[in-house]
């Protein structure tokens, strides 16, 4: 990857508020910013639960037919 594509990604990710960076002299450092991380924990936790009912349903379906095919 070329330098100018990993700030730009940088760059998108600061805005997105997943990560900080502070520049020191001529080198800049990034830190993972927290409550960004939270905000994306919590989107995918709640799709997580949506597709464990999803696949649950979907087992309690594939039982059934095993069940009724004996």
């Amino acid at each position: 990857m070329s330098l100018t594509g990993l700030k730009k990604h940088v760059r998108i990710l600061e805005e997105a508020g997943l990560v900080k960076t502070e520049k020191h002299g001529r080198t800049r450092h990034c830190f993972l910013g927290p409550r960004g991380l939270e905000d994306v924990s919590d989107w995918v936790e709640a799709y997580r639960r949506t597709w464990d009912d999803h696949f649950d349903r979907l087992d309690a379906i594939i039982e059934r037919k095993k069940g009724s095919s004996k």
